[in-house]
């Protein structure tokens, strides 16, 4: 839908209705700027809510020692093997 700056303030409630069912509405101003109007989801201040249940379900090995300490480790038993 395309509608002048004017026409979209006095017909926003009907702007309204068609974002609402989906529609984008392009508005167009006097100094050809354009502002667009559509609707969109809310984002969810828990964004991972719905992952919630698997929590504590893995867990991860701890790594030991530093970096460098563990590449060493790993030097020393493939030189042995």
């Amino acid at each position: 839908m395309e509608i002048t700056l004017t026409s979209f303030q006095r017909r926003f409630s009907e702007v309204r209705k068609a974002a609402d069912r989906g529609e984008t509405v392009s508005i167009k101003a006097e100094n050809d700027s354009e502002y667009i109007f559509y609707r969109r989801a809310k984002t969810s201040d828990r964004p991972f809510a719905d992952l919630e249940r698997l929590f504590g379900v893995m867990s991860l090995d701890r790594k030991k020692g530093h970096t460098h300490a563990r590449v060493r480790r790993r030097l020393r038993k493939s030189a042995t093997a």
